[in-house]
């Protein structure tokens, strides 16, 4: 959701132009692969637009981003227009997108004070990339100075904005984690006190909520459910602010991002539902709604948002080249799509989905981004969940410089190679995942975590396949349980950082073991986590066929039937 750059970058944003729009297909490019997603290597190696003019190049006013208006001082109406624009793709996560929109509209009105706002505060780091390269600090320093220099013929809460976004940067220096604390902090104290100023300001107190957000970005809830220091401010202002106008594009996504990994995620389910078309052009908000609905087990409805984000998001590549790193949100709704199609049992839709992250995001563009390499080895994942071991095994091995992806290789090959009674081989995979695990420095991410921390949960889960293969069930049952403990550490990300869930591996094994009370309370405790799972369900009805509760067991199958109607796999077991 940040270690230095992971997954976070590439989870989350997108935007499109005209939605549904042909892709053309370039010359070397694989086939269906937009054009932009070759561009944006050279972006991710520090290729962002250098200044004003450079980033105002190729804005365009584009369709089905909604009505929302913000009044802003200018005498030009057409910089009115791409002002507007610039607020759309910011609410909507496509910051690049929005700078372009804002810079054109400084461009046009060189005296509009809130233009030069909007490229400084978009420019910048937010909620999913927590950095600013130097190019981009140099662009948001010097459009900070000219808001500043036009600031006197701004409004009053203009002239607040401004001055709390110089709250924001120190000068022209890059910021990421390491120093960008302090700053993004003494951000949201002054926009605090913006809010306080201007109460009935809706647009002020959901951009309070986003600085808050910035300071906590995908840590505003424990792994336990706890919330963070400032989460309770950010809830409840973009509660008031939602309860003022429900259809507040920034109140939605942004509560929406708030609720996702709390105990109640259902209580965004009515922005979820206003967000699906309220941007049809704009692919992260369509995908946006699948981060609730795939926690509230509404799997299908997920994969729809992923498909709908999709679709906007390579009609926008197809339409324009954007500034920067954008083939990463393309490649995060095709990520998503594969894991809730997993969950509902599409496994050609999954295994299509593995397929097009690859093709959209080059190893290049991941070696520059460090952790996101995790995120590729989903398509391993997918292969693991339907039991495709021979596909596995017929996978060439990865770029050895991407840590998470080799050791994601390294499980599945142990996994599949346990699974076809090649105990040797498989007992060699393990080896070379531990040696890669010991050796893995300990902050390098994979995902919202560590690599080490999924490592874990990948070696235990390898030995539980490895043992059971050898007959060792107990010892199988143990180091499942070791890899639940592991996996129940792992903080929240969406989708999960581990792929499939172990309590469905655990559960299936305990039956072969006719343990079938302990298959039942494992299964239970899995649909807690996803609710509504048709992997579980079945397990659950199995467990209870088993102990002749044959009502419950009737009745947990009516519930799978309704969860497994998409499913292109039959079921015998929990897990293939």
């Amino acid at each position: 959701m940040f270690q230095t750059v992971v997954l976070v970058a590439v989870t989350v944003l997108a935007i499109s132009g005209c939605r549904k729009a042909p892709v053309p297909a370039e010359s070397g490019a694989p086939a269906g692969v937009p054009p932009a997603a070759h561009t944006g290597h050279d972006a991710a190696q520090g290729g962002a637009p250098a200044a004003l003019a450079d980033w105002a190049r190729g804005a365009k006013l584009y369709d089905g981003l909604g009505t929302f208006h913000r009044t802003v001082t200018t005498s030009v109406p057409e910089a009115q227009k791409y002002f507007d624009q610039g607020m759309r793709l910011m609410w909507a996560f496509n910051h690049d997108e929005a700078t372009r929109s804002f810079a054109h509209a400084a461009e046009l009105d060189a005296a509009c004070a809130m233009c030069y706002w909007g490229v400084a505060l978009t420019v910048g780091p937010n909620y999913n990339v927590p950095v600013m390269a130097e190019s981009r600090a140099k662009v948001a320093w010097d459009t900070l100075q000219q808001a500043q220099a036009h600031v006197q013929k701004a409004t009053p809460v203009e002239q607040a904005l401004i001055a709390a976004l110089a709250k924001r940067y120190r000068g022209p220096q890059p910021l990421d984690p390491s120093n960008s604390g302090p700053v993004l902090t003494a951000h949201a104290e002054a926009m605090r006190d913006v809010a306080k100023r201007f109460p009935d300001d809706l647009d002020v107190q959901v951009l309070f909520a986003e600085a808050m957000m910035d300071t906590h970005a995908w840590k505003l809830w424990t792994v336990d459910g706890k919330a963070a220091p400032g989460t309770a401010e950010i809830q409840s202002t973009l509660e008031a602010a939602l309860k003022t106008n429900p259809s507040h594009p920034g109140a939605n996504h942004y509560y929406v991002h708030t609720m996702e990994a709390s105990m109640h995620p259902e209580r965004a389910l009515a922005s979820a539902g206003r967000l699906t078309d309220m941007m049809p052009a704009a692919g992260h908000l369509q995908h946006m709604p699948a981060h609730i609905l795939q926690r509230v087990g509404r799997y299908e409805d997920a994969s729809r948002a992923n498909r709908d984000g999709v679709n906007a998001d390579r009609a926008y590549m197809a339409a324009t080249t954007p500034p920067d790193y954008y083939a990463m949100y393309l490649a995060h709704n095709y990520q998503f799509l594969a894991y809730s199609a997993a969950m509902e049992g599409r496994k050609d839709e999954a295994m299509d989905a593995g397929r097009k992250m690859h093709e959209v995001l080059p190893i290049e563009m991941v070696l520059a981004m460090p952790g996101m390499d995790w995120a590729l080895g989903e398509s391993y994942f997918v292969m693991i969940r339907f039991g495709l071991w021979d596909a596995i095994l017929a996978e060439p091995a990865p770029d050895a410089r991407a840590t998470a992806l080799t050791g994601a290789y390294h499980y599945a090959r142990a996994v599949a190679l346990a699974e076809t009674g090649r105990r040797g081989d498989a007992r060699s995979e393990i080896g070379q995942l531990d040696t890669l695990a010991a050796a893995t420095p300990a902050d390098a991410g994979a995902g919202l975590n560590t690599a080490r921390d999924v490592f874990a949960v990948a070696l235990a889960t390898a030995r539980a396949h490895l043992a059971q293969a050898e007959g060792k069930l107990d010892e199988a049952a143990s180091q499942f349980r070791a890899a639940i403990a592991k996996e129940d550490t792992l903080a929240y990300d969406e989708p999960a950082d581990w792929f499939i869930p172990v309590r469905q591996q655990l559960g299936a094994l305990l039956l072969k073991m006719r343990k079938n009370v302990e298959a039942a309370a494992v299964y239970r405790a899995d649909l807690v986590r996803h609710p509504d799972n048709g992997w579980s369900l079945f397990g659950l009805a199995q467990s209870q066929k088993a102990q002749k509760k044959d009502g419950e067991a009737a009745a947990l199958e009516r519930q799978f039937a309704d969860a497994w109607k998409h499913a292109d796999v039959t079921l015998t077991a929990s897990v293939f």
